[in-house]
């Protein structure tokens, strides 16, 4: 297991966020990822990037708690199966990157490691500055979710895995 690989999991294991070591046998997204009912599968063969374990491990961190355990493959297209608001999970796909940030910070690793030049469809560059200059996004919904360290602010967290829901009933 690369070195990077054993420190992310140990700080999965440390936040308590559902992850297992399985064969991921078809083609997804990220190579050897794979989520399954709001459970992170990788596979050491096939992962590419240590980084993208944090990213997907982000949607799970970050999804509103009564989706969370129906985050399922194609999170975005099973997201609408299921009824979710395509603005809800936009917002959540921001905050799984600025939650990445804040986690391999975190742990002590360089943020190329998660904003790898291979991702992020050729932006990862200026992502790597944005963050790096307090210029980077998602991070104030991580905030209104009461995750960041109220005193400190982003990339400090005072909790991983989010708990507040957008709104607290349906009309």
């Amino acid at each position: 297991m690369h070195e990077h690989t054993k420190r992310i999991c140990d700080f999965l294991t440390e936040i308590q966020l559902p992850f297992r070591f399985h064969e991921v046998e078809e083609n997804t997204f990220l190579p050897g990822l794979k989520t399954v009912m709001g459970t992170l599968y990788i596979d050491n063969e096939k992962l590419r990037y240590p980084g993208d374990i944090l990213h997907e491990a982000g949607h799970i961190a970050v999804c509103e708690p009564i989706f969370r355990g129906q985050l399922h493959e194609d999170v975005y297209k099973n997201g609408l199966k299921n009824g979710r608001e395509k603005q809800a999970m936009q917002g959540e796909e921001m905050a799984a990157i600025a939650w990445s940030v804040a986690a391999i910070q975190y742990i002590g690793l360089p943020l190329e490691v998660v904003l790898h030049k291979d991702g992020y469809k050729g932006a990862s560059a200026s992502f790597v500055i944005a963050f790096k200059e307090g210029n980077g996004f998602g991070y104030p919904l991580l905030s209104a979710w009461n995750m960041t360290c109220p005193k400190q602010g982003f990339p400090k967290m005072q909790k991983w895995i989010r708990e507040l829901r957008w709104i607290n009933e349906l009309s």
